[in-house]
């Protein structure tokens, strides 16, 4: 299991991640910007755990703001 954090200050939303990895990151109509796919948001971080750490790694490595970081 690999955690996932995701920093709204840094996301601009750029959807990389979303293409990328979507059964992991989606498009939060409410902010506009990126979220964590049954994750949970406490302020502007986003966090969650997913069985496919690679696909949240490659997400994470094509992030260009270095917003989403992956613990395995």
């Amino acid at each position: 299991m690999a955690k996932v954090t995701l920093n709204l200050d840094k996301c601009v939303a750029c959807g990389r991640c979303v293409d990328v990895c979507p059964e992991i990151f989606e498009t939060d109509m409410n902010t506009l910007k990126v979220a964590i796919v049954g994750g949970t948001r406490d302020g502007d971080i986003w966090s969650g755990e997913t069985q496919n750490g690679e696909c949240a790694a490659s997400a994470a490595g094509g992030c260009l703001m270095g917003a989403i970081t992956v613990e395995q």
